[in-house]
């Protein structure tokens, strides 16, 4: 699992890069300082899960996929907007593309699920 989270990261980190460099206009941003956003946020939606534990799946999948996004959007941003040392309005523009992405990838995996 923590192999997992690495290499999901390295890729997230590296396509984060390129969206805080020329959406974000974050002059600052690496590849290591976005991957390190990846992580951290990773790690936070996680542990924020793990806790919730499996009374989570109460919520039924709508309710899943609208805490998932609240918890991730907010964990991306936060982390991005200190790491990399910006504006909350460049953390945000930074993570927006690929938070909408998410959305409908996920969106689009919960509908063949019910």
């Amino acid at each position: 699992m923590i192999i997992g989270l690495l290499i999901g990261s390295a890729i997230g980190g590296l396509i984060l890069w390129l969206l805080a460099k020329n959406v974000g206009k974050i002059s600052n941003a690496t590849f290591g300082n976005s991957f390190l956003v990846c992580l951290i946020s990773s790690a936070i939606n996680f542990a924020i899960w793990y806790l919730m534990g499996t009374d989570a799946f109460r919520m039924g999948f709508a309710g899943i996929f609208v805490i998932n996004l609240i918890i991730l959007s907010a964990a991306y941003i936060t982390v991005g907007k200190f790491i990399w040392k910006c504006e909350w309005m460049q953390s945000v523009k930074a993570n927006i593309i690929w938070i909408i992405v998410y959305t409908l990838f996920m969106g689009y995996t919960l509908s063949k699920f019910s």
